[in-house]
């Protein structure tokens, strides 16, 4: 792989990271002054400036240099984040980390689209593999060393590094991205708002999948809110094992990822996303269903792996499938489905007195597995190919 695609991915992940510490540091601050409504407002803030502005975003990433709105976007980024360091109020905090998210759309939605000029289409799928497992990694070590850092530096001290992560992902970019490729990275004159949306729905593969996709992020988002209550009572309170619960599916996520990438795999898209909801999906199911702590621990390895395998043969899906002048668009626009997917799990899985929470995780797994039936039965009444195929 090129060493320009190795030193984008290092810096995404290195900003990854950094946006971790930053939406983690608010949370604890929240929590630790008791401000009313403070954690869901964090959440927010990340949440609906992505729903609402993707498709406008994105259309704007492909009607210019993708490397160029890469790069405004992220010293916007840094800026935010470092003017959220200098002010006192927490609203207003949050208020600056939404701008950052509304920028972050764009910059995600860029680096989307000039991963494979960078990578080589030759290289594309095994840039995704590493790229997934890495975040992976990130999602493993953000959280303890949020903890660790914001109690010993406080929130604004990871607000800081959030902002020096995009200064440092803008360097890689520049680096990486030389100012003479713009003109190999597929542009629009104009673009429509829900060419993203299209473009997804269109694509072979990516459009008939789609549905058991997003059946799979919101029973994840079930699961993580679900999940805390039910596996805290198999587990009798203990947060030691409760915490390795989490980590197993983090470390199962990551050769699910790399797996993925290997030649002769990352070109199976359709095996990959499948199979990787197939996995979720049955993890889910038999974690509610066995409540047994010797059980999960390999059930959220599985789920895990299948996650992992999932995430690159999508990221591998869209590149693939469609037309590179609406990568920015189509990105974008999965980002703003995905956060609504996950805002829905979020919704579904808070306790109430309807559902127990191990019946909210039963029905995490069930999800997935019948949104999979059906895209099969779709799949079959239009003719299409087997999941076993390997794609063009």
């Amino acid at each position: 792989m090129p060493v320009a695609a190795q030193v984008l991915i290092a810096g995404t992940l290195f900003s990854r990271l950094g946006d971790t510490l930053a939406t983690l540091g608010l949370v604890l601050h929240a929590a630790d002054r008791d401000i009313r409504f403070g954690v869901t407002e964090v959440m927010l803030a990340e949440l609906v400036p992505t729903v609402l502005a993707a498709p406008l975003i994105g259309s704007v990433v492909d009607r210019f240099s993708a490397r160029a709105v890469c790069l405004w976007a992220l010293l916007v980024q840094a800026l935010s984040l470092g003017a959220a360091t200098a002010v006192g109020g927490f609203h207003v905090r949050v208020a600056l980390v939404a701008l950052s998210a509304l920028a972050g759309v764009a910059s995600v939605a860029a680096g989307f689209k000039m991963l494979p000029v960078v990578a080589g289409e030759e290289h594309t799928g095994r840039a995704n593999s590493l790229l997934t497992a890495g975040l992976s990694v990130a999602g493993l070590i953000g959280p303890p060393m949020a903890g660790f850092l914001n109690s010993l530096w406080g929130t604004p001290a990871l607000l800081a590094v959030d902002a020096a992560s995009f200064l440092v992902l803008a360097g890689c970019t520049m680096l990486a991205v030389p100012s003479t490729v713009d003109v190999a990275i597929g542009r629009r004159p104009a673009t429509r708002l829900a060419d993203g949306y299209r473009a997804l729905r269109d694509a072979p593969v990516v459009g008939t999948l789609m549905p058991a996709l997003a059946a799979a992020m919101v029973a994840t988002s079930i699961e993580n809110v679900a999940g805390v209550y039910y596996l805290r009572d198999v587990v009798n309170g203990n947060d030691t094992v409760f915490g390795l619960f989490l980590a197993t599916w983090a470390l199962g996520s990551v050769p699910g990822a790399l797996l993925a990438g290997r030649a002769g795999w990352s070109d199976r898209h359709s095996l990959l996303i499948v199979g990787g909801v197939l996995g979720i999906g049955t993890g889910l199911l038999v974690t509610g269903l066995v409540p047994v702590t010797a059980v999960i621990f390999p059930l959220f390895l599985i789920a895990g792996f299948g996650n992992g395998a999932c995430n690159v043969g999508l990221r591998n899906a869209v590149h693939a499938r469609v037309p590179a002048e609406v990568h920015g668009s189509a990105w974008a626009c999965f980002q703003a489905l995905s956060r609504s997917c996950i805002g829905v799990g979020y919704l579904l899985g808070t306790p109430n007195s309807a559902v127990s929470s191990q019946g909210q995780v039963i029905i995490s797994g069930v999800i997935p597995l019948v949104a999979m039936v059906w895209a099969a039965l779709v799949t079959l009444r239009r003719g299409g190919p087997t999941v076993t195929e390997p794609s063009s």
